[in-house]
């Protein structure tokens, strides 16, 4: 996505950066060398408190890494398809394909994490008793005591976090109904939103601690709770919609060398907003919204496979459903995706019909059950 930037890639896994992450970095960084080292180890000079500082967020940010990782392992041992891993403002998301989630894989999955943090809390605190240099003991005090609070905040069983989504897993398991499991665990994550906000301004009257700190994670919290519910709701809509019920079979074919002011005059009076490129195989999808102003004198020059969508898109399968599309045009920023069987084109869906579905489904309760799977 645009706002995230690729790092690196592990285990078959894009390791992402989101762009608030360089904003918390310099706000910890400037904070543990003026202020947080200063104060528990006095006596150094101003550069030893700031590469004490840097080395100390980018050892947060493998330990928040390694959090969002053991999750992600542990969903690939399960068979679990993971895309991503994003690292942003309070932490991080992996980004896990749980369409069809047990909850016992779920339980596991969100238990990981916080295990993890607490294997690591462990292991900078023995490395902060005995390994003797100030430097390593001033950001092992640090990074133990943050590797506690990560795992220990995780634990609450509040979603969206790890003890919430553990807790929603268990729910699961006993109403054999997701959205009453989630219900249930999404308030329990806005108490604990409520609960810090409440904590933070009561720290800001009195003039102790970062109230304001709280009140932010609280509200942040509550709102991603909330948007959790949303999430749901819409994949218990969407996930029930095969994709026959929303593919368009009646599409216009370009043959891609089709010079682009040849195909402005042959199909200018058309109603249609996409066309397909193809010749023996997909080559891509000229959609006419996402086409900037073309000085004439290109129109000329240009061909419609050069005007396409093509390499970079990522279809859809003849199996997937109607959420997994929902998911694909947030993903790719597009409004239109291919339907694929083994290199043969099946049809397009485009988002304006899958949002039309989930419509009439959210409001109405028409969902087609997903009994069978699409034929070719």
């Amino acid at each position: 996505m645009l706002r995230s930037t690729k790092l690196f890639r592990i285990f078959g896994i894009d390791v992402q950066l989101h762009y608030s992450w360089w904003l918390v970095f310099a706000f910890l960084a400037w904070s543990l060398s003026t202020t947080f080292f200063p104060h528990y180890f006095p006596d150094q000079n101003t550069v030893t408190y700031w590469v004490m500082g840097v080395v100390a967020v980018l050892l947060l940010f493998v330990s928040v890494l390694l959090h969002e990782l053991s999750h992600s392992l542990v969903a690939k041992a399960k068979n679990i398809n993971v895309e991503s891993i994003t690292l942003f403002f309070f932490g991080g998301v992996a980004s896990i394909d749980d369409e069809d989630l047990k909850p016992g894989s779920e339980f596991l999955m969100s238990i990981a994490g916080p295990l993890f943090s607490l294997l690591l809390f462990g292991l900078f605190y023995v490395i902060y008793l005995f390994n003797g240099n100030l430097f390593w003991t001033a950001i092992t005090f640090y990074l133990y005591q943050l590797n506690l609070i990560l795992a220990l905040f995780n634990l609450v069983p509040g979603y969206p976090l790890d003890g919430g989504r553990a807790f929603r897993a268990i729910l699961h398991a006993y109403y054999k109904d997701i959205k009453k499991a989630t219900q249930i665990a999404v308030w329990g994550g806005k108490s604990f939103a409520l609960l810090l906000m409440l904590l933070g301004f009561a720290s800001m009257v009195s003039n102790s601690g970062n109230g304001l700190w709280f009140v932010f994670l609280g509200a942040f919290l509550y709102f991603i709770a909330g948007k959790s519910y949303e999430q749901v709701l819409v994949k218990e809509a969407l996930g029930k919609i095969l994709l026959r019920r929303v593919l368009e079979k009646n599409y216009v074919s370009l043959d891609p060398s089709l010079c682009f002011s040849d195909f402005l005059k042959r199909y200018r009076s058309s109603e249609q907003e996409f066309f397909v490129v193809k010749d023996k195989g997909m080559v891509g999808i000229l959609d006419l919204r996402k086409i900037s102003s073309i000085p004439e004198k290109t129109k000329k020059q240009f061909t419609v496979k050069q005007a396409a969508v093509s390499s970079e898109l990522v279809g859809l399968g003849k199996n997937d459903t109607a959420y997994t599309a929902f998911r694909k045009f947030s993903e790719q920023e597009v409004d239109i995706l291919p339907v694929m069987d083994k290199g043969k084109l099946l049809g397009l869906v485009s988002k304006r019909k899958v949002m039309h579905q989930l419509l009439w489904s959210l409001k109405f309760g028409f969902v087609e059950e997903k009994k069978d799977r699409m034929k070719k």
